[in-house]
């Protein structure tokens, strides 16, 4: 065992040796030409944290930009209805000229007089609703609650690209994490190829148990092929859902924790308590409140309608200009809009019901939905705690079958296999964090605490 460490060990001290007077030689290069240091620059992968692939994905995403579209259309809609407040103002200007009078008197049969050939009448006038049955008011109020909702729903459509963006990176995290395990089976399956080399070479050991090690060195290899081409369209992926596509870039280094989190007791929230905080709850609510108003609304369109206002006309059609203002009083009723009003009123109560029955048994739901996803978060996190107490298992049973084969005493398949378990329980690790810091996401958004 000491021997294998110090052999890893000092492969891993020159590979650094090596990568210091690399980066030594680099610099020295940066120093002298400050131009191939921007180009060497430009040509590596650009580098995004986790907040950047956030920010990004928001900034990118179509469906962040459909739902802003429709936040901005509903505050149109909203300031469209607030004009029905105002005086409704119209004008109308009219000119004629016919080929022969409109008007033709006989005076006594001794003259004619024609009237009318031409003329000019033109008039303004401006309503101002007093009374629509409450249409107005409610349709005001109906359009705020749409301002209202959808501005949740770009709240959800934000969450929800956000939570995607995370799946990807943690994806990536994971898989990079793996290739970092697997590198450093390689390098001890070398030294065990080594010194099963050695002992061949001394006549102390088969030829098929070199054949053993190398074989499962490329079975290493040959999934390190597989995690390459895992990690390449995992940063594809990654880079078109955040706006990138085609470009080059990779993700920060984030390792994973040695200590499992603490149990997530600190976010935990009943779910009836945090009902009213989540957006889908109250997407429910400003639904029964647009279904309520719908109902208002169409009971007015069977009420009165009155209006007053004033006009000014003016007429030149006998040769003589006129004008004049008027105060004016309008009442419609709409009297064969009753035939069918009672029906739609009807109609509009079935829909606010079902609006409210939707609420009802949708609020549960999302409850159901909560609490499921704290059994995930608990699920991931006792997972987690699993992963780690086999890291140290699997870790112990490495060091005896090392010790073992050492001696002698053991042979090179079940060394094998303890590195094999080792790494596996490395692997179930890593996919555990990643699965875990899912799982808290998750939960924050159902329970509406936000990121």
């Amino acid at each position: 065992m000491r021997r294998l460490t110090f052999t890893v060990t000092a492969i891993l001290s020159i590979l650094g040796c090596a990568a210091q007077s690399n980066d030594n030689a680099a610099q020295s290069s940066d120093n002298a030409a400050a131009a191939s240091q921007t180009d060497a620059a430009a040509s590596g992968p650009r580098v995004l944290t986790l907040t950047d692939c956030r920010e990004l994905a928001v900034k990118n995403n179509a469906k962040i930009s459909i739902a802003a579209g429709n936040a901005e259309a509903a505050e149109e809609q909203r300031k469209e209805a607030f004009t029905k407040y105002f005086p409704t103002v119209s004008a109308s200007a009219t000119a004629f000229a016919s080929n022969k009078p409109m008007i033709s008197l006989d005076l006594f049969n001794v003259a004619t007089l024609d009237m009318l050939k031409r003329g000019v009448s033109a008039n303004v006038t401006a309503m101002q609703p007093v009374y629509a049955g409450g249409r107005i008011i409610n349709a005001n109020r109906l359009a705020e609650v749409g301002v209202e909702a959808s501005r949740l729903e770009l709240d959800n459509a934000t969450d929800d690209v956000e939570q995607t963006a995370e799946k990807y990176y943690w994806q990536l995290v994971t898989l990079k994490s793996k290739r970092k395990t697997l590198t450093d089976v390689i390098a001890l399956v070398d030294t065990l190829e080594y010194q099963v080399n050695v002992a061949l070479k001394a006549g102390v050991t088969t030829r098929n148990e070199l054949l053993k090690v190398q074989l499962r060195r490329n079975e290493l290899r040959s999934t390190m092929v597989d995690l390459d081409n895992g990690i390449a369209l995992s940063r594809q992926l990654l880079a078109q859902y955040v706006g990138l596509d085609g470009e080059n870039i990779d993700i920060d280094e984030v390792e994973t924790p040695g200590d499992v989190p603490p149990f997530p007791t600190d976010i935990y929230v009943d779910p009836t308590a945090a009902l009213t905080a989540t957006n889908d709850y109250q997407l429910l609510t400003k639904k029964v409140k647009a279904a309520e108003l719908e109902e208002k609304i169409t009971r007015g369109d069977n009420l009165p309608t009155v209006g007053v206002g004033a006009g000014y006309f003016y007429s030149d059609a006998l040769g003589k200009s006129r004008g004049f203002g008027a105060v004016l009083v309008n009442v419609s009723v709409p009297i064969s809009g009753w035939w069918g009003g009672s029906h739609a009123v009807k109609r509009r109560k079935i829909e606010t019901a079902n609006a409210r029955s939707q609420m009802q048994d949708l609020s549960q739901m999302l409850c159901i939905k909560m609490t499921n996803a704290w059994d995930d978060l608990t699920s991931a996190h006792r997972k987690m705690e699993i992963a780690k107490e086999s890291i140290g298992q699997s870790a112990e049973n490495l060091r005896m079958n090392e010790t073992f084969f050492d001696a002698g005493v053991s042979n090179v398949t079940d060394l094998l296999d303890a590195q094999a378990l080792y790494r596996e329980s490395l692997d179930r690790y890593t996919e555990a964090y990643g699965a875990y810091c899912m799982a808290r996401i998750n939960y924050l958004q159902a329970t509406g605490q936000g990121l």
